[in-house]
């Protein structure tokens, strides 16, 4: 559920993070075009009708008992024979989302906004929004220059059996558009529409100190937010590894 940005943020991270053996990193820097867009690509759903099922392989009124890239690989057999290098870092990238999506759901929407009971229903779903907000704002501004023209290079050829090519170009273009160096972030327009609420009205709130700490962090606080990245970003790393491990092209 984090935005592309921050899937982008950790993905940027993940490509130098010593913790992931030589020869993995080597394969996604040397990939890193097609790495970037699996890291995102999940969430092209939004674009291309697909429920959150169809792409993420859970769904949020349901428990998560399997690893939901597990799930794609189980569904889809033909992803665990990557068509050559280019293709292996993407789908990398798509496990990486999945890893990230999958600690976000069981560890935070689930437990602190879709079963919590600190407001009502639209309150805390409007809550989870301006944390997502939040966390992207953050992250956008941590991208770094060579992340543009490196997702723009992403060439897909068939790579995913449930999207079309044309389905992830569209997608990797509205996300580079975001981040060219004269580009301004969607974000609140975006997430705008499923709250009901304009960017000026989101960007009160965003803006606000007292409001913030009061509608949102006495309720979700920092601490547990910080704690909950930690593990997606860990728990992300470790599947990658454990994919890589499995497949080779």
């Amino acid at each position: 559920m984090p935005t592309p940005f921050t899937h982008l943020e950790i993905a940027q991270r993940l490509l130098r993070d010593e913790a992931l053996p030589e020869a993995i990193r080597a394969c996604l820097i040397s990939e890193r075009s097609a790495f970037l867009l699996g890291s995102i690509v999940a969430d092209a759903r939004v674009n291309s009708g697909l429920s959150r099922d169809a792409t993420h392989f859970y769904r949020y009124d349901a428990p998560i008992s399997e690893h939901p890239w597990r799930v794609m690989m189980r569904r889809f057999p033909t992803l665990q024979t990557p068509l050559d290098a280019a293709h292996r870092a993407f789908i990398a990238g798509y496990v990486a989302h999945l890893s990230v999506d999958e600690t976000w759901a069981l560890q935070m929407f689930r437990p602190h906004f879709f079963d919590g009971e600190w407001s009502n229903r639209y309150q805390r779903f409007l809550m989870l929004h301006i944390i997502l907000i939040y966390m992207d704002e953050r992250d956008y501004d941590l991208l770094e220059a060579w992340q543009y023209p490196a997702l723009c290079a992403a060439t897909p050829t068939e790579w995913l059996p449930f999207m079309d090519d044309a389905t992830l170009v569209d997608w990797r273009n509205f996300i580079g558009l975001q981040i060219a160096p004269d580009g301004e972030s969607q974000t609140l327009h975006v997430l705008g529409t499923r709250v009901a609420k304009t960017p000026q009205e989101l960007r009160s709130i965003l803006d606000s100190p007292q409001k913030m700490q009061h509608d949102l962090w006495r309720h979700v606080s920092p601490d547990l937010l910080a704690r909950v990245e930690h593990n997606m970003y860990i728990h992300a790393r470790e599947q990658l590894h454990i994919f890589y491990e499995e497949t080779d092209r």
